[in-house]
C-alpha cells in the first residue's frame, strides 16, 4: 500500500534519490533491498511499502533520472543569457555528468544493460529525444545558418555531436580533458570562427 499524500510522495522521492546513489556505487546486481533501505534511512519492510521489488525501484530511479535530465537539458538550451556554445555545453554537461559521470565508472556498463533489460527502449527513446532537442536548438539558435549550402541538416549535426560524446568518453583522461574535448566538438558543430 503506497501512501498517496504529499508526505508519501516526498518520501518516495527521497527513496529514489538515495537509490540512485546506491545503484551507482554498487551496480544493479550487487545492490540489495537492505542497501537501499539503509540509504533511504528506513527499514526494509518500510521500503517494501513503497517499492515491491528492487527491479521496480531501479526502473523508477532510471525514469526519474531521465525526466530530470531532459528538463535540465531543455532548460540549458532555452537560456538566452549566454552564448549558443555555452548553452550547448551546459546541455552536454547535464547529459554526461548525470548519465555516465564525468568519466565512466566501473558499474556504468552493467547499469546500462540492466536499464535496457528492465525498461526496454526507454534509453533509446531518451537518446532520440536528446537528438531531436539538439536539432531543434540548432534550427532556432541560428547554428544552421553557418551550414547553409553544405547539404547538412540540423538532425545530421545533432547526430554527429551525440556520436562524438559517445566516442569522447572512451578516450580517457581527466575530467578537465573531457570537458575540453566537449567544447572542441561544440566549436566544430557550431563552426565557431567561420
Amino acid at each position: 500500500m503506497v501512501d498517496s499524500t504529499e508526505a508519501g510522495a516526498a518520501r518516495r522521492e527521497s527513496i529514489l534519490q538515495a537509490a540512485a546513489g546506491v545503484f551507482r556505487r554498487y551496480g544493479f546486481k550487487k545492490t540489495s533491498m537492505d542497501d537501499l533501505a539503509r540509504a533511504a534511512q528506513m527499514s526494509r519492510q518500510g521500503l517494501y511499502l513503497h517499492f515491491a521489488t528492487k527491479e521496480e525501484l531501479f526502473k523508477e530511479s532510471v525514469l526519474r533520472l531521465l525526466a530530470t535530465m531532459r528538463s535540465a537539458i531543455q532548460a540549458a538550451l532555452a537560456r538566452r543569457d549566454i552564448a549558443v556554445e555555452d548553452r550547448l555545453f551546459e546541455a552536454l554537461q547535464v547529459l554526461t555528468s548525470e548519465a555516465m559521470g564525468e568519466l565512466a565508472d566501473e558499474h556504468t556498463a552493467e547499469l546500462l544493460a540492466a536499464s535496457k533489460q528492465l525498461l526496454g527502449p526507454v534509453l533509446h527513446d531518451f537518446e532520440n529525444s536528446f537528438v531531436a532537442d539538439l536539432a531543434k536548438f540548432f534550427q532556432t539558435a541560428g547554428v544552421m545558418t553557418r551550414w547553409k549550402g553544405e547539404g547538412i541538416s540540423a538532425k545530421d549535426l545533432a547526430l554527429q555531436l551525440h556520436a562524438s560524446l559517445h566516442g569522447l568518453k572512451y578516450l580517457g583522461g581527466s575530467p578537465a580533458e573531457f570537458r575540453d574535448r566537449k567544447r572542441f566538438a561544440i566549436k566544430l558543430v557550431c563552426r565557431t570562427g567561420h
